[in-house]
């Protein structure tokens, strides 16, 4: 019997090795990348370190931690890496033919790009230390909210991916619908900020930088989500128990 509420999984098209999806994950965490076994394991593993940055960023926004950084420098470093290793399995494996390969192909220079997005957030958070500048309790209330939901989204598309269920992915598309309003909406409240004097000028480009990564970042994410979709609306569907 098919389960409606579960599409066919792709990654497990091209690598069927992965046999206990989600629940390696704290073991396979630390993996170092030519050990990740299959497609699903690379990039749960690389969306699990993009949502440890994420975590580790809003810290360091808020009181700069080298320490912190240091390690959020780290996770860029394994996810650039993990990249040329997943990518270089997709396109090796002689499975991977036609729409399939053209779709899955993208996902780990995708997950990458949303690294590169962070840690450009990373270097703002190291200017704004070095400067001294100041952002307003709004504007720290923003960027909480913001990151609190990018966090809350990467969970949830890191679940998408072990388990495809259509539910999880009609919410994980909403939420990247509510953080691309959020930048804009951020944004146009920043300028009211600027025009009356609540922000200091030198922190203008600073916070607009930080809401461009993270409207970057999330079309990223929400360009995956919507091959998903495509996948989904294709009518192939697995049982659920496989």
């Amino acid at each position: 019997m098919k389960d409606n509420q579960i599409f066919f999984n792709p990654f497990r098209i091209i690598s069927p090795k992965l046999n206990a999806e989600a629940s390696r994950l704290s073991e396979i965490f630390e993996t170092p990348p030519p050990d990740v076994t299959c497609l699903e394991e690379g990039l749960l593993v690389m969306t699990s370190k993009l949502i440890e940055m994420n975590r580790l960023l809003r810290k360091c926004l808020i009181i700069f931690d080298p320490a912190k950084a240091e390690r959020c420098e780290s996770l860029g470093r394994e996810i650039h890496n993990e990249e040329k290793t997943v990518t270089g399995d997709i396109v090796c494996s002689p499975s991977t033919t036609g729409t399939i390969l053209k779709t899955l192909v993208l996902f780990p220079g995708r997950l990458e790009r949303v690294g590169d997005f962070l840690e450009s957030i990373l270097n703002v958070a190291r200017l704004k230390t070095r400067d001294g500048v100041p952002f307003s309790d709004k504007a720290n209330a923003e960027l909480t909210e913001l990151f609190d939901l990018m966090n809350d989204m990467l969970k949830n598309f890191r679940d998408l991916i072990a388990t495809r269920n259509r539910d999880l992915l009609t919410h994980v598309q909403a939420q990247q619908e509510k953080i691309a309003q959020m930048t804009v909406d951020f944004g146009l409240a920043h300028e009211d900020r600027l025009i009356t004097g609540l922000c200091v000028p030198v922190a203008s480009s600073l916070y607009l930088d930080i809401l461009d990564s993270v409207k970057s970042a999330n079309e990223n994410i929400s360009a995956l989500t919507k091959s998903l979709a495509h996948l989904s609306e294709s009518g192939q569907v697995t049982a659920a128990n496989n």
